[in-house]
């Protein structure tokens, strides 16, 4: 009995499992993680209970409704960069497991620090510009890249196999994929022709096409990528997470109150 994996199932098998892994950390670490950071901020800085932030929520505030929206649309919206970003680059990512996840920390920061951390976000100056909210914010960014890891060797574990594109898992897989890269797709474009995200879609973009070359490498038979890809796709993460930081930098220096 052949039990070699039909290359075209892993593939699609792979980005099932970073699309899973993102709606899981996604609504977990996104979704209930931001309620706690937002509780928190209010513990840190108690003038700032009952104000409004910008989005109209009441800081300190704790409602069924406030928190389900939270969860429910942030944690959507995370889930699907998330994603995207973890079937990009993962396979340039050295290490296993959780060791991955603690290698794409400062990775996590540098491209996705910038959705909650803004100059012109008036909750800082409500938040008195206080360092270790900006601290519990980055931290939360920061504890995706770990989580995504674990999410998605569990699921690694856990999914089975597809013996053939007719097979069950291979038809779910299919589906899965196609919706997961479509969605992928439109979130790269509206980073590249936007301007706050612009190295982080560049990057993904980059990446993203070095990750296809890996997939036709697969196909072909390859057990690992050739070493002229591996390095070209950690390069690319090399400077996309320099850029990101570059970026990063004037919107931490005004959410401290420091321009």
């Amino acid at each position: 009995m052949n039990r070699t994996p039909w290359p075209g199932g892993e593939i699609l098998r792979d980005i099932t499992r970073g699309g899973l892994a993102g709606l899981v950390v996604g609504i977990v670490v996104a979704g209930f993680g931001g309620r706690l950071a937002m509780r928190l901020a209010a513990l840190v800085v108690p003038s700032a209970s009952g104000a409004f932030t910008e989005n109209g929520n009441r800081i300190g505030e704790v409602t069924v409704a406030g928190s389900a929206a939270l969860i429910i649309f942030a944690g959507l919206a995370a889930a699907v960069f998330l994603a995207a970003v973890w079937v990009a680059i993962s396979p340039w990512l050295p290490g296993r497991g959780v060791v991955r996840g603690l290698v794409a920390m400062p990775i996590a920061v540098a491209f996705g620090a910038t959705a909650l951390i803004n100059a012109d976000n008036l909750d800082f100056v409500v938040l008195r510009h206080d360092p270790v909210v900006v601290a519990i914010l980055l931290a939360l960014v920061a504890a995706m890249a770990p989580a995504m890891a674990v999410a998605d060797g569990w699921f690694d574990r856990r999914l089975p196999h597809a013996a053939s594109v007719a097979s069950p898992a291979g038809i779910v897989y299919a589906v899965l994929s196609a919706i997961g890269l479509a969605l992928g797709s439109l979130l790269v474009f509206q980073s590249i022709v936007g301007r706050q995200a612009q190295s982080v879609g560049i990057t993904m973009l980059a990446a993203g096409l070095l990750t296809f070359g890996w997939w036709v490498q697969r196909l072909g038979g390859a057990a690992a990528p050739t070493r002229g890809l591996r390095i070209a796709g950690r390069t690319i993460l090399v400077i996309g997470t320099g850029l990101g930081y570059a970026n990063l930098a004037p919107e931490l220096a005004g959410a401290l109150g420091l321009a």
